[in-house]
């Protein structure tokens, strides 16, 4: 997308029209207005989108498979090269046309990886996978091989079948092959162990797994629901001011710990650079993903997934994503087409949705705009993404000018290569810009455009000691919740949630407050203060901000801020196993230990009641209890590889 931004305002500096353009484009009064106007723009500076969007091709497929073999083959095996050349191989199964040979060997070659890194039911898949596809005869009995290997080692040892056929394909080798006679010692060697007892069998392979967490524990619950808010607790309610719009406060004195929300998102969007290991539709980690059967983006942990995103989104997406991604969009770019598709589908087309947000326009109360005819905000219905804010009126041209020529490349892929609006359109700029229903979902898409930096929040996972992106979630309840650069509560990240803890006392009346990423403790006043005005479009007045609060290697240990004898006493006996709680999270061996979030929230209590803030302690405990807290939600575990005993 920058290369095309680049590329027009070079045509633009040519004609000596900026001033020119940034007068009309001022005067536009709706985002529908400023898409015409800018498919207009884009005609007359020959701006015609043209990409392929990596179809499926055999020779790429071949290609990717072959970088995957020089880094598992040929490179040093460990479980970073191993992981490396599974993103390889999964790479080479979306390229690879379906049905093909090229799919059957990717998945063959990616199973050999699989068992290497100890995930045997997942190897069993993609060798199920190749023998049903055009898998090379001379190569079968390898596979057979392999899966009777990944069976025993799951104990399962009702293998006689799976033996016969591995005979049977190893009996067609041509005599010359150098593997055959190799093949057949394994073969003879696994046949042997298939009769012994089960201790011998676990004889063959001796495997290193990393460490198991154990399931995910259970989803937190809301206590007692709230009335406007289905997925909030009733100790909260929603407010407006127009100092500050839409926002969050305690109707009641809230506890550390408290679970205030478990918001399911509207939209989930898995992030580009997780693909190759996480699953399209659900999110999850995958290490045997498989291909959408008609484009080179998406990837699925199951057919049931495949199916599901099919059915909801994907059937427009395809053809799209993987064009816009060849112009190296941005995960936000994304999410703004499944929203506008989600929004259509929801409303039951195109003209149902122009009824249904004209209605809503209507409405003249800005702190229920976006609530649903019973009175109540459902994170499950359009309309409460759509009225979230916009700052349409506060931002520079630069920038809206910028957001509505994304949209127009964005909405003539929807036109041209999508039945969105009946059937594709016709690949003319002219033809598009007069089109109502086309410039209506551009203006959608352009109103999306601008929700999203100020609204979408990052869905997260655990990757060693990072809390890392997993995917881009819109959140309608969890978006009126103001900054502050020392929140009040915090967001943690589930399968399908994201659960809203408080984490100090919030007093009746106060209002809550999240963090928009940046964090007294880590980023200094005037840089902070900068990204949000920049991003936000506010200037923040938080205490941290008032106060300018130190960062976090400059702030004071409790030792030196509070003056009673009696409460620094009370603060280190609550603090007395802290210590061995941070290194039980750091080692992450906090689950099945309920007790260590129960007694980091009674040292925030004590410390909140003790020692003024900014504090070191409570920082630390803080930042602990998050850290439990994440421990047991999403996770990306790396599998180790598996070590043969001689």
């Amino acid at each position: 997308m920058d290369k095309i931004a680049a590329t027009f305002n070079e045509r633009l500096i040519v004609t000596n029209k900026q001033r020119e353009l940034t007068d009309t484009y001022k005067k536009l009064k709706t985002d529908q207005e400023r898409v015409i106007f800018t498919l207009n723009v884009m005609l007359e500076y020959d701006m015609i989108p043209n990409t392929t969007g990596k179809p499926k091709n055999a020779k790429e497929s071949e290609k990717l498979r072959e970088q995957g073999n020089k880094v598992f083959i040929k490179g040093t095996l460990n479980n970073m090269t191993c992981i490396e050349a599974l993103k390889l191989y999964t790479k080479s199964i979306a390229f690879a046309p379906y049905p093909s040979e090229q799919l059957a060997l990717a998945y063959a070659n990616r199973s050999a990886v699989l068992f290497q890194l100890g995930l045997h039911s997942e190897c069993i898949q993609d060798i199920d996978r190749a023998l049903a596809l055009n898998y090379p005869d001379n190569l079968r009995a390898k596979l057979y091989v392999r899966k009777t290997e990944c069976l025993m080692i799951l104990e399962n040892y009702s293998v006689d079948n799976i033996l016969k056929e591995a005979q049977h394909w190893l009996d067609k080798m041509s005599l010359n092959d150098a593997s055959r006679k190799k093949l057949q010692s394994k073969l003879d060697f696994l046949h042997y162990k298939a009769v012994q007892t089960e201790q011998s069998v676990k004889d063959i392979l001796i495997c290193t797994k990393v460490k198991k967490s154990g399931n995910e524990s259970s989803l937190p619950t809301i206590e007692s629901h709230n009335d406007e808010v289905p997925c909030a607790l009733d100790a909260v309610a929603i407010k407006y001011s127009t100092h500050y719009g839409r926002h969050v406060i305690a109707t009641r004195d809230i506890h550390p710990g408290e679970v205030i929300a478990v918001e399911k998102p509207y939209a989930l969007l898995l992030t580009q650079q997780n693909i190759q290991t996480h699953c399209s539709n659900c999110l999850k980690v995958c290490w045997a993903n498989i291909p959408c059967n008609y484009c080179t983006y998406a990837m699925y942990c199951s057919e049931e997934c495949r199916y599901a995103e099919w059915k909801r989104y994907h059937d427009i997406e395809c053809a799209v994503f993987p064009a816009l991604i060849e112009y190296e969009c941005y995960n936000t770019d994304l999410l703004s087409i499944r929203l506008t598709v989600l929004a259509i589908r929801e409303a039951g087309g195109i003209k149902e949705l122009r009824t249904m947000l004209e209605n809503l326009d209507k409405c003249d109360d800005p702190r229920t705009k976006g609530f649903s005819q019973d009175g109540k905000l459902h994170s499950d219905k359009y309309i409460s993404i759509y009225n979230l804010v916009t700052n349409t009126e506060k931002r520079p041209v630069s920038d809206l000018f910028r957001r509505s020529l994304d949209t127009c490349l964005i909405l003539y892929f929807l036109a041209t290569r999508t039945v969105m609006f009946g059937a594709k359109l016709p690949e003319d700029l002219n033809v598009l810009a007069k089109n109502d229903d086309v410039t209506f979902i551009g203006g959608l898409i352009l109103r999306h455009q601008q929700i999203i930096p100020s609204n979408i929040h990052t869905f997260s996972e655990e990757q060693g000691l990072e809390c890392v992106e997993r995917g881009i979630a819109a959140m309608p309840f969890l978006s009126l919740i103001n900054h502050s650069c020392d929140p009040n509560i915090f967001r943690h990240s589930r399968s399908k949630h994201m659960v809203i803890y408080a984490m100090y006392p919030i007093q009746k009346g106060k209002q809550l407050f999240d963090n928009y990423g940046e964090h007294y403790a880590v980023i200094p006043k005037t840089t902070r203060q900068q990204k949000l005005l920049k991003q936000y479009f506010f200037t923040c007045n938080c205490f941290p901000c008032q106060e300018n609060w130190p960062m976090y290697h400059e702030l004071q240990s409790f030792k030196t801020l509070v003056k009673k004898v009696e409460d620094k006493a009370k603060i280190r006996e609550a603090l007395r196993k802290f210590n061995t709680y941070v290194d039980l999270a750091t080692e992450d061996n906090v689950q099945d230990k309920p007790y260590i979030i129960e007694d980091l929230l009674k040292m925030i209590k004590i410390l909140h009641n003790c020692a003024p803030m900014p504090c070191e302690e409570m920082n630390n405990v803080i930042e602990t209890l998050k850290r439990v807290y994440d421990l047991n939600g999403n996770r990306f575990e790396i599998p180790q590889i598996c070590t043969y005993q001689k």
